[in-house]
């Protein structure tokens, strides 16, 4: 017979055990003495931060026969609820989605329990049900039984219709401190007797991201592994996790935007076993905490975060953390975190979203002030038009930064990729000089053009088309100094990467 996995051998047995959550708790257990409870529950959160397990201890402790406003896990009903009885139904939404599975439960639910109070239905990543489906529930929501629970947990309320949440307790879980984890991994460790540094407990901890349960299946993959002692070593082999210096290179390599070094420094991880997807996330936390450093929000951590804190703008770092969080949402995450620290390595504190504008009266003023000239030193008739345009020009660049600022407040992904390129005012339009087709592409869509346009309408004090357009050779408007810097880059990315600039 197999053994038993480690986070169902250890998963809570009483309200007592929940990890992180004693605002849930507290609530639920006073509900429960009092008598106050609601037909239906809404919990959402993180994954592995207790939704299930404290929906199946709420089922127990709605149906227990003890005297405690806990289940005792002793009587017969809390007995057969811990073995599958039939006053518990769990239902699982990703693969019982559709408005049948929905019509079969509301059939279903009229039915009195079997042997408890209450009949309690637990829908699982409920987030994944039809449009229809919801329509469907809702009915029963509306009007429930006397003796029927709903508990709704998911990952993504945001999916959840408000029609549903609005007829439910809603109960946000957290995610569980660090700390907390390492205490309890120790707690496990001992009870399965596994030798184990705690640096590397702290390292499973730090990488299940307040999930117990990740941290509990890591302990356990690791645990399984036979080597003993458990190690940082260890961990990091078996679970791809990144020595944390060698992130703190990258990073190095990102804020002195030194691309060659960031990919070479990519590479090595990779080449040492390290994961894309979790050096992605190593990397955003780390840039994160360099984030709250540099802004005063919290006390920079002795090493590379300090270091890089110090020398770092906040706007910068914002989007260092914007562009990260990008590229782990893609099908291909080398590729993706590659190209993602090519080219925030490319820019600079000068390209930061949140630089203030310079006034525009600055540059309305001398114009002017301008005295009246001599005939022999007027400009001719000719000239005098392409000045009024080039001023105009320049009032409107300078009028850019704050549309990326106002951006950045409802699009913060959007505002990072346009802080990079630079933009050109032409015939009353608006061009954003772009390196790769893809970001092109992605200004080009029509909700993010829109965006885009009705923030530089509220700038601009008028309505001005914006395009973008890709850059295939040295960009006119730049200085000297830009273009052969982006060559450059762009030359070190094909020599690490292999390939070739296709026409």
């Amino acid at each position: 017979m197999a053994e038993q996995a480690l986070y169902r051998k250890y998963r809570s047995a009483d309200f007592s055990q929940v990890l992180g959550q004693d605002h849930i708790v507290t609530t639920l257990v006073s509900a429960i003495a009092n008598d106050r409870l609601s037909h239906a529950y809404l919990f959402t959160g993180p994954r592995g931060t207790g939704k299930t397990s404290v929906a199946r201890l709420l089922a127990r402790a709605l149906n227990c026969t003890g005297t405690g406003m806990r289940p005792c896990n002793e009587c017969a009903n809390c007995k057969a609820i811990i073995n599958s009885s039939l006053d518990v139904v769990e239902i699982d939404a990703a693969s019982n989605r559709s408005i049948d599975s929905i019509r079969d439960l509301r059939e279903k639910v009229a039915l009195a329990p079997a042997i408890g109070r209450h009949k309690i239905y637990i829908i699982d990543e409920v987030h994944m049900l039809t449009s229809e489906a919801f329509n469907a529930l809702l009915k029963t929501l509306e009007e429930p039984p006397a003796h029927a629970v709903f508990i709704l947990a998911t990952t993504e309320a945001h999916k959840v219709p408000e029609t549903i949440i609005s007829r439910t307790q809603r109960f946000s879980f957290r995610p569980i401190p660090t700390p907390e984890i390492v205490k309890h991994l120790v707690d496990i460790a001992a009870g399965e007797k596994v030798e184990v540094e705690p640096a590397a407990l702290e390292l499973i901890a730090v990488g299940a991201r307040g999930g117990f349960r990740d941290a509990i299946s890591a302990f356990d993959q690791v645990a399984s592994s036979g080597q003993r002692p458990v190690t940082v070593e260890v961990v990091r082999t078996l679970l791809g996790y990144s020595d944390g210096e060698l992130i703190g290179t990258v990073s190095r390599a990102i804020a002195t935007s030194d691309a060659r070094a960031a990919v070479v420094g990519l590479a090595d991880l990779v080449a040492g076993g390290a994961q894309p997807g979790q050096l992605a996330i190593q990397l955003i936390e780390q840039w994160r905490a360099i984030m709250l450093a540099a802004t005063g929000a919290s006390e920079p951590t002795p090493g590379v975060v300090a270091e890089l804190a110090a020398i770092v703008s906040p706007a910068r770092a914002a989007m260092v953390v914007a562009g990260l969080i990008d590229a782990t949402r893609s099908g291909s995450p080398r590729e993706a975190l590659e190209a993602a620290v090519v080219l925030l390595s490319s820019a600079s504190d000068a390209a930061a979203p949140l630089a203030a504008p310079a006034p525009v009266a600055a540059v309305a003023k001398p114009a002017a002030k301008t005295a009246p000239v001599s005939p022999s030193a007027a400009p001719s008739a000719a000239n005098e038009p392409p000045s009024q345009p080039d001023l105009n020009a320049a009032t409107d660049a300078e009028r850019w930064p704050k549309v990326v600022m106002l951006i950045k407040q409802k699009h913060n992904s959007l505002a990072a990729l346009l802080a990079m390129y630079p933009i050109e005012v032409s015939g009353g339009a608006i061009v954003i000089k772009s390196r790769f087709n893809f970001h092109r592409d992605l200004f080009m869509k029509s909700q993010n053009r829109s965006a885009i346009e009705a923030i530089v309408e509220k700038v601009y004090g008028r309505a001005m088309p914006v395009t973008a357009v890709t850059e295939e050779g040295p960009v006119k408007a730049a200085p000297r100094a830009q273009v052969d810097s982006s060559a450059e880059l762009i030359s070190s990315a094909l020599e690490i990467l292999g390939g070739e600039v296709v026409e």
